[in-house]
């Protein structure tokens, strides 16, 4: 149920992705070196983006939504995201 504008797959040194007001995605080439629901966490924050522009309560809800395993995926972002 998500619609976005663009995707971009870019070079980032310091984020995973991120989505503009204009709803153009940017996603980190590297997440191709993640586990899938890594990855799949990233893309589903970026398109929660395209709903809430914030990381406010009703963002996190949405992203736990569709991404129930979110915190999970967070953390190993957090430990092993470093080396990929």
């Amino acid at each position: 149920g998500f619609s976005f504008n663009r995707l971009f797959i870019r070079a980032q040194r310091t984020r995973w992705g991120s989505c503009s007001a204009k709803g153009n995605i940017s996603l980190n080439w590297r997440l191709v070196k993640a586990p899938w629901h890594v990855s799949d966490y990233v893309i589903l924050h970026e398109l929660a983006h395209t709903r809430f522009l914030d990381h406010s309560a009703a963002y996190w809800r949405e992203v736990e939504k569709v991404a129930p395993d979110y915190v999970e995926a967070k953390e190993w972002l957090k430990n092993y995201g470093p080396y990929l």
